[in-house]
């Protein structure tokens, strides 16, 4: 009866093990695509707020702009030096995260309206993530106006 009961038990463990991993693995990336678009909904809330950019930048981010690159230290003493830079209110129309292990890239556009009488502004960018210490850092953002009247393909 022992024996019978030890061999039960061993197929129980042989088949809960791997089931319980296969769980926690699949859960993981949606999980930290969660956490990615968090972030980017943070900054994208508070763009001009330096103290909350802060804490979104990894020190060695960079910045491609048409004025070429800037650095964490750049833009954040740009947004001190020129408060209420991003008026109006802004949403995403699109936002896609793709997860690589620690590192995160997202695609997205944003419409942003300054006043009531003004026609949205669109803008697509790209800004990749890496993940350290738990915590989802910017190290690198790009943007370019989208074409007025264009829409995000399925």
């Amino acid at each position: 009866m022992n024996l019978l009961l030890r061999s039960w038990f061993t197929v129980f463990l042989a088949v809960l093990i791997p089931t319980c991993i296969s769980l926690g693995t699949e859960a993981q990336p949606q999980t930290l695509e969660q956490e990615v678009r968090a972030v980017e909904q943070r900054w994208l809330e508070n763009e001009g707020r330096p103290d909350v950019v802060k804490s979104t930048l990894a020190d060695d981010f960079v910045h491609v702009l048409p004025i070429g690159f800037i650095s964490k230290d750049e833009h954040l003493s740009y947004l001190q030096q020129h408060p209420n830079s991003f008026p109006g209110t802004k949403h995403f129309e699109d936002l896609r995260v793709r997860i690589y292990g620690d590192v995160a890239i997202a695609n997205g556009i944003v419409s942003t309206v300054r006043d009531q009488n003004s026609k949205p502004k669109r803008t697509a960018f790209t800004d990749v993530f890496v993940r350290r210490a738990g915590k989802w850092l910017a190290v690198n953002a790009q943007e370019l106006p989208a074409e007025p009247g264009s829409e995000p393909s399925p």
